[in-house]
């Protein structure tokens, strides 16, 4: 006999009954997921559309066969797209981290969760241009309380005195190109100062009250300023890179937190439907959404394109053929194959079926009937749940 036959093992194949589910509904139902299963090697599972009755309980009960979970809505959900799984990041790390994550991955959006988990914000391609367009303040080092860390390694640094663990708590960021006597007239104290190799210049940000000096070019610092900076509880910073680099690249170092959007975030969780997101998505110009997980902590990100390769729901309809009869959004379900007694009625489906519609007294008659055309010999839980059906 034909059957149908599965060509992924890993897809769900949902064996369901009516919404109204009897004995015969519920065990025709498990009876022809495991003979399914036991065919293909396909992952048919038995569920229900509805409330059990108390006959079905107790024949389920007796033969101490599971209840089949309760599947209510077939229509496709965001479970059934191929969600990007971008890795989320902390707040606190820097602009320049980011940018190389989104890079690395191809990522437009950058989801920002915390250590549990939760989604806090989001970081856009055009957060980082913002960063870097519309920032004029030398203070948004202080400002964004970046940790000296995100500097060190934004530079390709070495911290040598001070702790890397501390963030810049006040204070703005300068170049130190002028002579000594005028640097005393602008820097003042918690500034960062970036500097070169000149011994007088070095001296006076410290004496100043300068919170940290970044010395550029890979210059040595002496001993006598490390002493210095050391009781002054001054950072040293070493950098490779000139002075214009620096002074380029220190805003990069920014933590991500200052700038990513915190508010109005637009979510959509894994069961909800298709239909409902598209609408949102169609109003909103953003290019990705992020997705929840069941307990609502982040999960993944989708955008427009990943809905053109959503798949339908699989669908093994038992016991009945009439969409009146069938469960919600059942037009929206791929439907693989039909085994009824009933009537037939007016269902429709995309491509052909595997139809099979006896005038018998049950459909668990017609499902004993393929076991013994398959030569699959059933085990004695089903073998008392197909009877318990025809009994009933």
């Amino acid at each position: 006999m034909g059957i149908f036959m599965n060509k992924d093992s890993n897809i769900v194949i949902n064996v369901i009954g009516h919404t109204n589910p009897d004995t015969d509904s519920l065990c025709s139902a498990i009876a022809y997921a495991y003979l399914k299963r036991k065919v293909t090697g396909g992952h048919y599972v038995a569920k229900r559309a509805g409330q059990i009755n108390a006959e079905s309980k107790f024949v389920l009960d007796y033969f101490q066969a599971e209840i089949p979970d309760y599947l209510g809505d077939v229509r496709t959900q965001v479970m059934d797209i191929d969600v990007n799984r971008v890795k989320g990041v902390t707040e606190n790390i820097s602009i320049k981290a980011a940018w190389k994550v989104m890079q690395e991955g191809g990522w437009q959006t950058l989801p920002v969760v915390s250590n549990s988990g939760r989604l806090k914000g989001l970081l856009t391609i055009e957060d980082i241009a913002k960063s870097y367009m519309d920032i004029y303040d030398s203070r948004v080092i202080s400002n964004s309380r970046t940790p000296f860390q995100n500097i060190v390694e934004t530079l390709d640094g070495e911290m040598l005195y001070g702790n890397p663990e501390e963030s810049v708590q006040s204070g703005k960021c300068l170049i130190a190109a002028a002579n000594p006597d005028l640097m005393e007239s602008y820097i003042e104290e918690d500034d960062i100062v970036i500097l070169g190799n000149r011994y007088e210049s070095q001296l006076c940000a410290i004496e100043m009250g300068a919170k940290c000096i970044i010395v550029c070019d890979g210059a040595k610092v002496s001993f006598t300023i490390g002493r210095l900076a050391e009781n002054r509880n001054c950072f040293i910073i070493q950098t490779p890179y000139d002075t214009f680099t620096v002074s380029r690249l220190i805003n990069q170092s920014i933590p991500i937190g200052y700038f990513m959007k915190r508010e109005k975030l637009i979510t959509f969780g894994l069961g909800e439907a298709l239909d409902d997101i598209r609408d949102t998505m169609a109003k909103k110009r953003y290019r990705d959404f992020p997705v929840l997980d069941w307990n609502g902590n982040y999960f993944g990100m989708i955008s427009r394109r990943n809905l053109l390769g959503a798949r339908k729901k699989k669908v093994v309809m038992v016991d009945h053929n009439e969409p009146t009869q069938a469960v919600y959004g059942i037009e929206e379900a791929q439907i693989l194959e039909i085994i009824d007694h009933h009537r037939i009625g007016s269902i429709e489906t995309v491509g052909p079926v595997y139809f099979r519609n006896q005038p018998l007294g049950c459909t668990a008659t017609i499902v004993y009937q393929m076991y013994q055309e398959l030569a699959v010999e059933i085990p004695p839980k089903i073998a008392g749940l197909l009877c318990s059906a025809i009994l009933s």
